[in-house]
């Protein structure tokens, strides 16, 4: 056996050392992707919510038409429950996007604007016709959900535009 000849040494820890560090930059770098991801979730499920918001308020002046008699001018602005603090609530309101205050936004469409105004066929023998076109009048209306936002201004906004044909009796 020869004495001067040495017995390596150490290789398995400089090893170690290479594979956790390259394993620690691989969590590191799967910690910030999931964090990313969850943001990405996080505004997704607010553009949902204030788009739903808005489809609310859609249905919502639908079903009050009756309560709102089309004849005047038509504005809606409701705070929803959907937050315990009353500062964080959603708002449905008529308007368009960057006003904060409700604003009338119904408009009369004249029945020769809509394509089938001219073949409409109805039995009115029970019914009182308010309007000169069977069926009822076409009305436009613009009603959006909006946020409340930091510093108490206006956060994230959700405007629907719909046309609309009411019979009022």
């Amino acid at each position: 056996m020869n004495p001067r000849k040495r017995i390596p040494r150490g290789n398995a820890l400089m090893v170690t050392l290479i594979a956790v560090a390259v394993l620690m930059v691989l969590v590191v770098g799967a910690i910030q992707f999931t964090n990313y991801n969850r943001e990405a979730t996080a505004e997704k499920l607010r553009g949902d919510r204030i788009s739903a918001c808005a489809d609310a308020a859609r249905r919502h002046l639908l079903s009050r038409l009756r309560l709102f008699r089309m004849g005047g001018e038509l504005t809606l602005e409701t705070e929803l429950i959907d937050d315990p603090d009353p500062s964080s609530r959603s708002t449905m309101i008529t308007g368009h996007y960057g006003n904060p205050t409700a604003e009338p936004t119904v408009v009369e469409v004249s029945s020769k604007a809509m394509g089938a105004a001219a073949r409409q066929a109805r039995d009115i023998s029970n019914a009182a016709v308010s309007s000169g076109a069977l069926g009822g009048q076409y009305y436009r209306v613009v009603v959006k959900c909006q946020e409340p936002g930091a510093a108490g201004g206006t956060g994230r906004e959700s405007e629907v535009e719909f046309l609309f044909r009411y019979q009022g009796m």
